[in-house]
């Protein structure tokens, strides 16, 4: 991969123009615009190579798309690619154009969070205050975090930073992966063919997986069955990995103690939802993400595969089972 000598053209999204004045110091030889989404595409937009892209319009990405023909590299901020991509995205991928995310930025604060919502449950925090809204002096036995047992579906780098978080404070970690590779910080990791199995072991269950034709609405009633009464379910990764009919019987059943729900298929989550007032439920509205240090996260990211394009380097951060999206 060449790049002209003078460097890049690098279009990026209004959000993140606070990380203008840290790019062209470090990279005085590219040039950086901002592009709003409220406008058409500029004249000036059209010899960019490099787009990072965070909040954009689908419209106006895909004018870029079809108007930059010397577009080489997108990099998303975000975990995933699903949520991106039409017929123009597909066409410029078969022309080679290469598309990256950004593998590391969220995966503090997700993990932060996944670790708050199980000590959330487990230290019965919304039972106390349900105590203290009724002024009542409750004497509410929470369970023990400690000597406990996670099952982590999904090893990449969320699952690895809740893995060695949740070992700090005593609990047993045992992640799933689609052949059970090992992955270090993990008390073990077995295939996901076998989990079914491991389920009724966890006291809680935690999704950080992509989505994929595999594994959409994989977490069914014969998993909530599985689950121990007092086991705590929470999904950071997508909402179509869990059939909802199956969750909300199990809710309201009082299958399993506790469910903590950060994404849903249906985004923003309208008012007269269901999930909503589901019975021992947290939802959250999509936001396990968003941390104080994301912009900086996001800088390092997109500051090492720069300097690998500016280097004819391969890019890191691209999908690891293209067949599967991700």
């Amino acid at each position: 991969m060449t790049v002209a000598a003078a460097g890049p053209h690098v279009l990026i999204t209004p959000n993140l123009a606070g990380l203008l004045p840290q790019l062209r110091e470090r990279y005085p030889q590219c040039r950086f615009t901002p592009v709003p989404d409220d406008e058409p595409v500029r004249e000036e937009y059209l010899d960019a190579e490099v787009i990072l892209r965070s909040a954009m319009n689908e419209e106006t990405f895909d004018a870029l798309l079809s108007k930059c023909d010397r577009l080489r590299w997108v990099q998303i901020t975000a975990a995933g690619f699903d949520w991106v991509g039409g017929d123009i995205m597909r066409r410029r991928l078969d022309e080679g154009l290469v598309y990256t995310r950004s593998a590391n930025s969220y995966n503090v604060p997700i993990a932060e969070y996944v670790i708050g919502a199980v000590l959330l449950h487990s230290r019965a925090f919304p039972a106390l205050h349900e105590a203290q809204e009724r002024r009542e002096w409750s004497s509410v036995v929470a369970r023990d975090l400690v000597g406990s047992t996670m099952l982590v579906f999904g090893t990449g780098g969320i699952g690895r930073e809740v893995a060695w978080r949740a070992r700090g404070l005593g609990v047993t970690v045992i992640g799933v992966n689609r052949a059970g590779t090992p992955v270090e910080g993990f008390d073990r990791v077995v295939p996901f063919a076998d989990h079914l199995a491991l389920l009724p072991e966890a006291d809680s269950v935690v999704l950080a997986m992509p989505l994929t034709a595999e594994n959409r609405y994989f977490f069914d009633a014969g998993h909530f069955a599985a689950m121990r009464e007092t086991g705590i379910l929470v999904n950071v990764g997508r909402g179509a990995l869990i059939v909802e009919d199956a969750l909300v019987d199990a809710m309201r059943q009082g299958r399993i103690a506790a469910a903590v729900l950060d994404v849903f298929e249906q985004e923003p989550l309208p008012p007269e939802h269901r999930l909503w007032g589901l019975p021992r439920t947290t939802v959250t509205p999509h936001t396990s993400f968003r941390g104080s240090g994301n912009l900086q996260r996001l800088y390092a990211d997109f500051c090492a595969n720069l300097d690998r394009y500016l280097a004819g380097e391969p890019l890191a951060g691209t999908k690891r089972q293209p067949d599967l999206g991700y």
